[in-house]
This record gives structure tokens, sequence and C-alpha cells, in this order.
């Protein structure tokens, strides 16, 4: 249970997936994923990303570097296995919002699901993003474990396209050309 600000007590389940989350039904922030504004997503998830981060501490049970939450995924409340697509929207980093169902949110999303028995191993699962309508699927194809912690292995197929190229050119003369390091 996390008191967020405009919002009240919400229950927020927090997974990982390459990085942390919080996930939160929308209606439970007033709000439907698919018709609400997506300024007002974006201000919901954020108010939810930092109630969590002011009142909950997050570890990781193999990096420190790991343990922070990196935004919240605001959903349509469907959990529960359907061959129907479940919407959502990533709002992470400076309320940036993801344009795809997000491959780490859905991983994640994925391990709570088969952790609260509502998916199973190898149960695919369709995920639309309210911001795109882009999908990904995924499922869960093992059990494994992270410290002492149960978890799965997830696999996430989606499609993606080039967005951009870079050349980087490095001067023979450049006295920083083999990098430096700032303590």
């Amino acid at each position: 249970m996390v008191d967020v600000p405009g919002h009240g007590k919400v229950v927020v389940d927090i997974a990982y997936g390459g990085a942390f989350y919080a996930f939160v039904s929308a209606e439970k922030l007033g709000l439907d994923v698919s018709s609400a504004k997506t300024r007002d997503l974006v201000d919901a998830a954020s108010a939810v990303t930092d109630a969590v981060k002011s009142q909950f501490n997050i570890s990781h049970p193999e990096s420190e570097d790991l343990a922070f939450l990196y935004g919240t995924i605001l959903t349509d409340g469907k959990d529960v296995y359907s061959e129907d697509p479940t919407t959502n929207i990533c709002v992470f980093a400076d309320d940036q919002v993801d344009r795809s169902p997000t491959g780490s949110g859905v991983t994640a999303r994925i391990a709570l699901q088969y952790h609260k028995g509502l998916l199973g191993l190898n149960q695919t699962r369709a995920f639309k993003s309210s911001a795109t309508g882009s999908v990904f699927t995924g499922k869960a194809v093992w059990e494994a474990k992270c410290g002492d912690f149960k978890a799965v292995v997830v696999e996430v197929s989606g499609q993606a396209h080039y967005t951009g190229t870079a050349s980087l050119t490095v001067e023979e003369d450049d006295p920083l050309k083999d990098g430096f390091l700032l303590k």
C-alpha cells in the first residue's frame, strides 16, 4: 500500500524484469489507460513513482546498481490470462513515455502475473501500448532463482525499427582517444 498524493492509499505491485517497475491499474487512480489524456496518465504515474521512492527501499539480490525504481506502468487491470491484449503505458525516467509496451516492463509484468498464479509457463500473453497501439507478446518459459527469490525466465517478442544511425571518428592525435576515468 502506497500513499499517493492526490489519490490516497493505493495497492502497488513492484516487480523486476531488467529494471524495477511499480504496477497499478489506472482505474485505481481514477483513469482509463486506453482513453485518458496522456498528460493525466503521466502525472498519475509520476505521483506513484515519487510515492514509492519516498516510502520504500528497493533492493536487488545480486546488484545494488539495479536497486532503484525505474518507473511506473499503469495497466488496464486485466491481469488474469486472456488471449485478448492487456493495455498499459510505461512512464519512466523524467516523465518519459515509452512508445512500446516496454520490453523490461513486459518481462516484469509477466513475472508478476506468473508469481500471482494468473499466468502459467509457456502461456503467451499480448501487451499493447496505450500510447501508440504497438504490441509485444511474452511468456514465462521456465522457473529460476535470483538470489533467494523465485524467478522466471521470460521471452518477449515485438517489432522494432531503426530510428537513426551514428558515425564516430577517433583522430590519432586525440590525447583522450582511449577514454578517461573520473573518480
